[in-house]
């Protein structure tokens, strides 16, 4: 794997792959070989304050409660929606657009090793969802040039916010979401 922040993108541009730093803003041509192993940092320590009603692990706001993967806890979508599950939870879905602004503010704190996080969002019959039980698809904030059919799964990337179609195998964190 790379180093920790660095992410490996293909550019159709220079028709081959860039390396970019998400950490320091860097972007290379060739692979970094600098830079942490990949261990990560310590886990970030929830206050009382952040975890509100919420069980232990998890951290309250907007009347949810969101659990946020540790570092090294990467799934594939399928794998993350079991995940949730067991913790009591499902996998992210947004109510509020702003919900993914304040994951990414909280991503930056807590750090997690891949540059997306699952949602709960797929497509079906060509139309994309949340699931059963939640609000209509609507007023979707995508990445720049996304949706682009790479994917039926939707991750959110955890630097910008935005929402961007993923191969559902891909492993990624994951943040699960539940009302307290």
């Amino acid at each position: 794997g790379l180093p920790y922040g660095w992410e490996k993108k293909f550019d159709g541009k220079m028709n081959g792959f860039i390396y970019i730093n998400h950490v320091t803003g860097e972007t290379r041509t060739s692979p970094p070989t600098h830079g942490s192993s990949g261990t990560g940092p310590a886990p970030v320590q929830i206050s009382a304050r952040e975890q509100g009603s919420c069980k232990p692990g998890w951290r309250y706001a907007f009347n949810f409660c969101y659990y946020i993967s540790a570092f090294a806890d990467i799934q594939s979508h399928s794998g993350a929606q079991a995940a949730c599950k067991t913790q009591g939870g499902e996998l992210f879905w947004p109510q509020f657009v702003f919900e993914s602004f304040f994951l990414k503010k909280t991503l930056n704190k807590v750090k997690i090793s891949t540059h997306f996080f699952w949602t709960n969002g797929e497509k079906h019959s060509g139309k994309w969802n949340w699931g059963t039980g939640h609000p209509a698809f609507s007023n979707p904030k995508w990445s720049a040039g996304q949706p682009d059919g790479s994917g039926t799964c939707l991750a959110v990337y955890a630097h910008t916010g935005f929402l961007d179609d993923q191969p559902c195998e891909t492993q990624y964190n994951y943040v699960c979401k539940t009302k307290p």
